[in-house]
């Protein structure tokens, strides 16, 4: 330790030498690990500390986040809870919560800690259930689980609940590899289950399970787990009235937790001598509250300490963001000019981009109201050309085939006998009468026939569209419609907003597309209404391309009307777009 230090001196020697900030942020980063293993909390506070200031001056939030959880660690061993918990949150709300799960793991862990040390039994409950939360997606191999497990029992074990306590015991106990790759806690699972059992009052070879503890803990020398099991067996001898053995293992817990200075296990075990070994309970006690007192005395000396470091490393840190705004007012004040000239050029072009959208909607507004007026005016003319038909169709039925009638009824009156000849003559006549009526009557019978009436308006405006447009562009085109689709019934301006998708859609063909074929089908099929049109043309990144105002009205224009889109194009391999409505909307909601 003594070499470490000083290699540690000269590393930071060479850090300031370089104004390396990082490497100056791990010196002090390893001097806390060395002041927490020399157990000197206040300097290993104030290590941690410094190391978070350099990290926060480079900006980097995960080592920052390291050092707070660190003093929180420090604080707490230190009886500095509410310090230790500020801590602890402090290094949580640094982290990213889908990175460094293992930090959030132990900032978790060690807050179920801190409120079991603080008797808040359900906060310590909650924090060590979002630990175990994010065992799952910690690294394999580890004993996060068992750990986490061990600790939820003794808080339950508190709370007086030992069924609970003990069933996550018996969780981690699942785990056979434990007692070869992590002897110090399977020993210590066994031993808090077998004295789980002993506070509830089982009797299942508890015996056997305490000296299997305290066996491991004896062959892997760990004195810190010794002490615990030599404190459950007082208490075990204590309760079976075996006086002589109560007052050993107390007397054993006191000698080794003095020897290493674990001052908790210290009071436990006075306070278990005065009740092993009455004779001499006043002297234990007396000695109990004098050590009680200098633990108090010393953790308020600390308490001060570590509220005096707190205290200058924040006005060192505050004179710090005194400079930096300095610094932020300086380079604020010479990049002014620069920025509002950019500002200045930006509302420009916005403005010039604002001009331009406007007239294009303004253009999307006559083009739209030109398409009424051309349905119109085919509307009208369609009108026209079936009231010409009734009017036809009335004239032939009410005229020219009344007077055929009559005429066919007035030459069957007459009687024909001169000669054969004639009589075959006058028949053939007749005949020829009642074809001719027929006919009249059928052509009649049809012009009225609202199927010769066209009620395809919308397809042969798409259709003048295409022929029109095709020649300007180049390409051959196709239109294909389902017959079953009764344009008259759907909605104007759903056929608005698809005639000028159609449109759209091909003044970008001929644009960018290079096309030789284009398809457009007009589809129904189970409960929706299908506009598709394809291409063969170049194609384009979907990924990468820049929709520009076409696509986006053409979004805008599907929307209105309760339609999705949907373009699929692959560089060379042409454009699909796919239009869909449903066909109650078609036919009877409208515009949206």
């Amino acid at each position: 330790y003594g070499s470490f230090r000083d290699l540690s001196e000269e590393y930071l020697l060479l850090a300031k030498g370089l104004n390396d900030t990082m490497r100056i942020a791990d010196y002090y980063w390893n001097m806390g690990l060395y002041y927490s293993k020399m157990e000197v909390s206040d300097s290993a506070f104030y290590s941690f500390k410094k190391a978070s200031q350099n990290f926060s001056n480079v900006g980097h939030k995960y080592y920052e986040a390291k050092m707070d959880y660190n003093m929180a660690f420090i604080l707490r061993r230190s009886k500095n809870f509410i310090q230790s918990e500020a801590y602890a949150f402090n290094s949580i709300s640094k982290l990213d919560s889908q990175e460094n799960k293992v930090l959030l793991y132990r900032d978790y862990n060690h807050l179920g800690l801190l409120y079991y040390d603080m008797k808040q039994y359900d906060y310590s409950i909650n924090y060590h259930q979002k630990a175990l939360n994010i065992v799952s997606v910690l690294p394999k191999g580890n004993i996060y689980l068992e750990r986490s497990l061990n600790n939820l029992s003794l808080v339950y074990q508190k709370q007086g609940n030992f069924d609970m306590a003990i069933s996550y015991l018996n969780q981690a106990l699942e785990n056979s590899s434990l007692i070869s790759d992590a002897p110090n806690l399977y020993a210590k699972l066994i031993d808090n289950k077998a004295f789980c059992m002993f506070l509830n009052e089982e009797d299942d070879n508890l015996l056997q399970r305490f000296n299997e503890a305290l066996t491991i803990r004896q062959n892997l020398e760990n004195e810190a787990g010794i002490v615990v099991s030599h404190s459950h067996l007082a208490q075990y001898f204590l309760k079976r009235k075996d006086s002589m053995k109560a007052v050993q293992y107390a007397k054993s817990t006191y000698e080794i937790s003095s020897r290493l200075g674990i001052n908790g296990e210290i009071l436990e075990s006075l306070e278990l001598l005065s009740k092993t070994d009455p004779s001499h309970a006043t002297r234990y006690m007396n000695q109990y509250a004098i050590l009680n007192d200098s633990l108090l005395q010393q953790e308020r000396k600390i308490r001060d300490k570590f509220t005096r470091i707190q205290f200058e490393t924040e006005n060192y840190m505050a004179a710090n963001e005194d400079l930096k705004k300095k610094n932020i007012w300086i380079s604020l004040t010479s990049g002014l000019a620069l920025f509002s000239l950019s500002l200045f050029f930006f509302l420009y072009r916005q403005r010039s981009k604002n001009k331009t959208l406007l007239l294009e909607q303004q253009q999307h507004g006559y083009n739209e109201e030109i398409y009424d007026l051309m349905l119109k005016k085919q509307n009208r003319t369609e009108e026209g050309r079936i009231q010409e038909r009734v009017r036809i169709s009335q004239e032939l039925h009410d005229g020219i085939l009344a007077r055929i009638f009559s005429v066919r009824i007035g030459l069957g009156f007459l009687n024909v006998i001169d000669s054969d000849k004639e009589k075959e003559q006058y028949d053939s006549f007749m005949k020829e009468l009642q074809l001719v009526e027929k006919e009249v009557r059928t052509l009649s019978h049809e012009l009225k026939n609202d199927h010769l009436s066209s009620k395809k308006d919308f397809t042969i405006l798409l259709s003048e569209l295409l022929e029109e447009q095709s020649r300007l562009g180049g390409f051959r085109f196709q239109l294909k419609q389902d017959q079953s689709i009764a344009w008259n019934r759907v909605d104007e301006m759903i056929k608005i907003n698809l005639y000028r998708m159609v449109q759209e859609a091909i003044c970008n063909i001929i644009k960018y597309a290079k096309a030789d074929e284009v398809k457009v089908g007009l589809t129904r099929e189970n409960d929706f209404f299908e506009l598709r049109i394809v291409d063969d043309g170049v194609g384009f990144d979907t990924n990468k391309k820049n929709n520009g105002i076409g696509l986006k009205n053409m979004a805008s224009r599907a929307n209105s009307i309760a339609a999705k889109i949907q373009i699929k194009s692959q560089v060379n391999n042409g454009t699909v777009i796919e239009v869909s409505i449903p066909t109650k909307t078609l036919y009877h909601e409208g515009k949206k």
